[in-house]
């Protein structure tokens, strides 16, 4: 009778830790670390983030997202959907952005070295919060919607050292 006992015991544990595991495994949030910096000042390296489930519908202006690229996740935020429009001017032998200018109706524009972009159906142009060392739309072009499964839950990131402060040790 003892034997048995210890097996129901070990058979609930078994099952109880399985559910558990179960449970976080299908809840839709899931924690992310950020690493490097080019969210700056937003979210800084080593800041710890909570993601959930996108579909291309929810994807708005502003959005902080996870796009799955070849090298791996990246994050970024949405600059322009589809159907925005940004400039272009023509430099060193192609078209580079100029993601803070607005079209402007001038004539002393010339035509040949400035377009107006239209971003295509399915795709966003992402951008980093820090310009200066950010890799995004501006080296990469837009990108597909298909590639955002996920985004920031929250705005307010935790930074995972900022608790851990030196102090000095005391004195005798």
């Amino acid at each position: 009778m003892i034997h048995l006992n210890h097996s129901i015991a070990t058979i609930v544990k078994i099952g109880a830790t399985c559910a558990v595991a179960g449970t976080a495994y299908i809840q839709p949030y899931r924690p992310m670390v950020f690493v490097g910096r080019s969210m700056e000042p937003t979210y800084r390296s080593h800041s710890i983030v909570m993601t959930e489930p996108v579909s291309p519908d929810q994807i708005q202006h502003g959005q902080v997202v996870v796009i799955d690229m070849d090298g791996g996740p990246i994050v970024k935020r949405i600059a322009f959907a589809p159907g925005d429009k940004y400039m272009q001017t023509w430099m060193d032998g192609r078209w580079v952005d100029l993601i803070f200018a607005r079209p402007t109706r001038k004539p002393s524009l010339v035509k040949m070295h400035w377009r107006e972009y239209t971003v295509p159906k399915g795709m966003v142009y992402v951008l980093g919060d820090n310009q200066e060392v950010s890799y995004d739309s501006k080296q990469f072009g837009c990108i597909p919607i298909s590639r955002i499964h996920r985004r920031l839950v929250d705005q307010r990131p935790f930074n995972l050292f900022a608790n851990f402060q030196t102090q000095p040790a005391k004195q005798g």
